[in-house]
């Protein structure tokens, strides 16, 4: 198994970077869809906008590692943006869940590849998985950084089954949506060009 060079942590990061700028945009786009403030869209959002990225860092490194080290930085993230230290989990573990389902296909195969960006499109839901199985915890967080309950009650989405359902959906159906386009833009413009020799 090829291990990770200084060049491929280099490439790497840059990737983790432009997912990140995928993110927050996505955050941004969702926010501009559903103005409630609840962040139920973000997920999807963020893997609308993600796939070409994520595409790339596939094609580009290729090697084990990379997928969970973006996995890892987004983690990273939701621990250091003021969310309960359990946040950060379902990054790490979607992330390398992603990373095993790519490795199985030698990161080449196109399905596989295809199949772990949606799985890696589920580790943006630490917040929201907070509230669903920490709720008073994740309340009590927001009271701690000074949220009124006024938003704390707008913004909480709860657990039910019909939500669980349209949360997966969307966010199954936006990163195939946008695992589909990277892959195209892949053949159509960066394979052609030499990025990725």
């Amino acid at each position: 198994m090829k291990k990770l060079q200084v060049k491929d942590l280099m490439v790497t990061g840059a990737f983790a970077a432009l997912y990140f700028v995928c993110v927050g945009l996505g955050t941004l786009l969702s926010l501009v869809f559903d103005r409630s403030g609840n962040m139920m869209y973000a997920p999807a959002g963020a893997a609308l906008l993600a796939g070409p990225v994520y595409m790339l860092l596939v094609a580009k490194v290729g090697k084990f590692g990379s997928i969970s080290l973006v996995g890892a930085v987004m983690a990273c993230f939701f621990f250091l943006s003021g969310y309960m230290t359990a946040a950060f989990l379902p990054s790490l573990t979607f992330g390398f869940l992603a990373e095993m389902v790519a490795k199985s296909g030698h990161y080449k195969q196109k399905w596989t590849n295809l199949l772990s960006y949606v799985i890696f499109s589920f580790g943006n839901l630490g917040p929201i998985i907070l509230m669903w199985f920490m709720r008073d915890a994740y309340e009590a967080n927001l009271l701690a950084r000074g949220k009124s309950a006024e938003y704390i009650a707008r913004v909480m989405l709860d657990f039910t089954p019909e939500n669980v359902l349209w949360l997966s959906t969307t966010i199954i159906l936006t990163a195939l949506i946008s695992g589909l386009f990277g892959q195209y833009m892949l053949q159509r413009y960066f394979k052609q060009s030499g990025y990725l020799s």
